[in-house]
C-alpha cells in the first residue's frame, strides 16, 4: 500500500533563503507517492553550483532494502546522448573530425544511402535516418526484434543491421529523432580515435571531470557499485525485474548518480572539457536551425542542439534532455540565467522522472526567482 515516505537520504541545505521558502519540502511531498518498500528515484536541485536539494525516495534493491542515495548510479536512457555528442564535439575542435563530413567517410562499411549523411546532422536528428522501429530491425524470421530484455544481439551484430538500414526521409529535410543515428556516432568515435566510445568517454569526459563512479556501459553484465536494478510493477501489484541485456552505447548506455552528475553540470559554466574554452560549450548548446518536426497542428523548430534541446520552459531559457529505457527514466534541465539545475532519475515504470522533474522544475523555479 502507497503511504507518504521519508526520504531515505536526508536532503542537503546550502541556501537558507530557499531553504525559508520551504522548497525541500514541497519537492519531498512530489515524491510523497513512493513508498519504503518500492523503488522509486533520486532527485537533485542544482543552484549556483551546489545541490540546494539532494535525496533519495523508494529502494535501489528490492531483494536486499538498499535505499536510493545520492551515489546510487542509474541507467540515464537518452540523457547519455549529450555525452555522445561532447565526445564528437571534442574530436571536432581538435581538427580530427569533420562535422560536415559524409559519415562514410568514417564508417565506410555503411550501406550507400544515395545521398550524403553528415555527422553534424546525425547530431542534430535531421540526417534522414530512421529509428529502433525500422523496419531493417527485424529477425531472421521476419518478426520484430524486440528490444529491452527479450531478444538478444552483440553490439558487433546489430551494428551489421544498422549498417544496412536506409534513411527513411532525405537528410536535411526535417528533423526525425533517430537513436539508430547516435548508437552510429558511438563507432565514429571509436573509427576517430581508436577507442571505443566507453575508453574515450572515460579519459576526455569523465575522467577530466572526476565522475569516477559514470560510465558509458557497454557490457551490462559487468558488476557495477551502487547499481540501482530496474522494476515493473506486475498485475497482481508484485515487482519484477526489468533490466536490459543489451549493451549498446551511443544512443544510451551512461551509468551516472546524482555526486556525479552535479560535476558535468558545472561544467557547463566553467568547462574543463577539450581546450577548456567556452567556444566548445556553445557549439554543443546551439540549436541547428533546421530541426524542424512537422506535426499534425504544423511544423515547428523542436531546437536541438548536441544531445540537448533548448527551450522555454515555466517562462525561462531551459537547455535538457530526458530518457527513457526499460524500467529508468531520466530528466535534466538546467536553467542556465538562475543558475539553476534539476535531475531526476528513476528505477520504476510506475513513476516517470521527467514528468516528476517537471513539477520539482516548476517549485525550484518559483522559488529561486522569488528569492
Amino acid at each position: 500500500m502507497k503511504g507518504v515516505s521519508t526520504p531515505v537520504l536526508t536532503f542537503v541545505l546550502v541556501n537558507s533563503a530557499v531553504m525559508a521558502d520551504g522548497l525541500n519540502e514541497d519537492i519531498d511531498a512530489v515524491f510523497a507517492d513512493i513508498d519504503g518498500n518500492s523503488p522509486g528515484c533520486a532527485a537533485g536541485v542544482i543552484h549556483n553550483g551546489e545541490y540546494i536539494h539532494k535525496a533519495g525516495y523508494g529502494l535501489a534493491n528490492l531483494e536486499y532494502g538498499i535505499p536510493i542515495t545520492s551515489q546510487t548510479v542509474f541507467r540515464t536512457g537518452s540523457v547519455s546522448k549529450q555525452f555522445t555528442a561532447m565526445a564528437i564535439a571534442i574530436l571536432s575542435e581538435r581538427g580530427e573530425l569533420d562535422l560536415d563530413a559524409d559519415v562514410h567517410e568514417y564508417l565506410p562499411d555503411l550501406m550507400g544511402y544515395g545521398h550524403e549523411v553528415t555527422i553534424r546532422q546525425m547530431v542534430h536528428h535531421i540526417a534522414g535516418m530512421g529509428d529502433y522501429d525500422h523496419e531493417a530491425l527485424r529477425k531472421p524470421d521476419g518478426s520484430e526484434f524486440r528490444f529491452g530484455n527479450e531478444d538478444y544481439s552483440t553490439i558487433d551484430e546489430f551494428y551489421q543491421v544498422v549498417a544496412k538500414a536506409g534513411l527513411i526521409h532525405d537528410p536535411g529535410s526535417r528533423y526525425e529523432y533517430s537513436n539508430l543515428a547516435y548508437f552510429l556516432l558511438a563507432h565514429v568515435v571509436e573509427s576517430v580515435s581508436g577507442k571505443t566510445l566507453r575508453e574515450f568517454a572515460a579519459e576526455e569526459i569523465f575522467g577530466r571531470l572526476g565522475m569516477d563512479a559514470s560510465l558509458f556501459n557497454d557490457n551490462v553484465n559487468q558488476p557495477v557499485r551502487n547499481r540501482a536494478d530496474g522494476y515493473q510493477r506486475m498485475d497482481d501489484g508484485s515487482w519484477e525485474i526489468f533490466m536490459t541485456n543489451l549493451s549498446y552505447v551511443g544512443d544510451g548506455g551512461v551509468f551516472t548518480n546524482l555526486d556525479d552528475f552535479i560535476k558535468w553540470d558545472q561544467n557547463f559554466y566553467d568547462n574543463k572539457l577539450g581546450k577548456g574554452g567556452e567556444s566548445l560549450i556553445k557549439l554543443v548548446t546551439t540549436p541547428h536551425p533546421d530541426t524542424i518536426e512537422y506535426t499534425d497542428e504544423g511544423p515547428r523548430n523542436v531546437n536541438y542542439a548536441f544531445g540537448l534541446g533548448v527551450y522555454e520552459v515555466n517562462g525561462e531559457f531551459m537547455i535538457g534532455h530526458t530518457g527513457g529505457w526499460v524500467a529508468f527514466s531520466t530528466v535534466y534541465n538546467r536553467y542556465p540565467d538562475l543558475n539553476l539545475s534539476i535531475v531526476v532519475f528513476c528505477n520504476s515504470t510506475e513513476v516517470s522522472g521527467p514528468a516528476l522533474g517537471g513539477k520539482v522544475g516548476e517549485l525550484a523555479v518559483a522559488a529561486v526567482k522569488s528569492r
